[in-house]
């Protein structure tokens, strides 16, 4: 009776840490601000100051 207590606990956890590297696996990652989400670059192009440096 010992043993198949302990196989369940084991059998939990092992299902809990499982679940929780799914979970962690499918977070939305981090957004990248790219330059058309950069309204200065935006403003730039848009009224000619693009010279370069």
């Amino acid at each position: 009776m010992l043993y198949l207590l302990l196989v369940l606990i084991i059998a939990a956890a092992v299902y809990v840490g499982w679940r929780a590297v799914r979970a962690q696996a499918h977070r939305p990652k981090t957004r990248v601000v790219g330059p058309d989400d950069d309204p200065d670059f935006l403003w730039r192009l848009s009224h000619g100051d693009n010279n370069p440096r």
